[in-house]
């Protein structure tokens, strides 16, 4: 079956582990926001996790599915950068900058902040330009930052990380930076307060939920770090 929406749209959706199948009259592209989604088509079949992206082709018949406690940007365009229209190369990598966005989108569209549509399609647009096809990220890194996105709050330790990655301390540092551009360290506090901005700029959530869902005990040790981070103490862009 040919799904329409209408174009273009952003949304945020999760799927169940029972594999379904259909396609779209347009083109789709799926961005995990946590977890992972399997997925079946032409020129591809496996997992794409976070840092990663997979572009959909108008009317390309798909079988996919998803722990249901996974979370997705859903894109359906009506064309994409030229580079993504490879059929035979649908993966995509999703850089730092672009995955703090889709947990941008993902606050704004959970609290119905729809007035900005149209910015948000713009911007999504503008960064999914500077992506590049068939680049694989490491799967052994998706696995983690997939882990880190599905709690930010967690204390995501190097040794724990490690295990969950079946590395070494020393290769793990080196093929997390190499994934990412940043340090282990550096990619926790860009991820939790890219989402703590997010938070304060489009919901009502208290100073001291947003610590607590960004791993931050209390608002003192909270608001010590964004400022750091942004040079603006929380309330510059705690929403009036």
């Amino acid at each position: 079956m040919t799904k329409v929406s209408a174009l273009p749209s952003l949304s945020i959706r999760s799927y169940a582990k029972t594999a379904k199948s259909h396609a779209h009259a347009h083109y789709q592209l799926v961005l995990p926001i946590n977890g992972h989604i399997e997925i079946s088509q032409d020129c591809f079949s496996g997992s794409v996790g976070v840092g990663e992206g997979v572009c959909i082709a108008p009317n390309e018949v798909h079988n996919f599915s998803a722990n249901e406690n996974a979370k997705f940007v859903v894109a359906d365009l009506p064309t994409v950068p030229l580079q993504l229209q490879d059929k035979k190369q649908p993966i995509f990598s999703v850089n730092t900058a672009f995955q703090a966005y889709l947990s941008f989108i993902d606050v704004q569209l959970s609290h119905f902040a729809f007035d900005a549509h149209d910015e948000m399609i713009n911007l999504f647009n503008s960064l999914l330009a500077k992506c590049e096809i068939g680049v694989g990220m490491d799967s052994r890194i998706t696995r983690v930052l997939s882990h880190i996105h599905s709690d930010l709050a967690g204390s995501h330790s190097l040794r724990t990380l490690t295990a969950l990655a079946c590395m070494g301390t020393t290769q793990f540092k080196i093929r997390f930076k190499e994934a990412t551009g940043l340090s282990l360290r550096e990619y926790l506090v860009k991820a939790r307060m890219e989402k703590a901005k997010a938070l304060l700029n489009n919901t009502d959530t208290p100073m001291l939920g947003i610590a607590l869902l960004t791993g931050y005990e209390d608002v003192a040790s909270f608001s010590r770090r964004f400022k750091a981070y942004f040079g603006q103490s929380p309330k510059f862009y705690k929403r009036k």
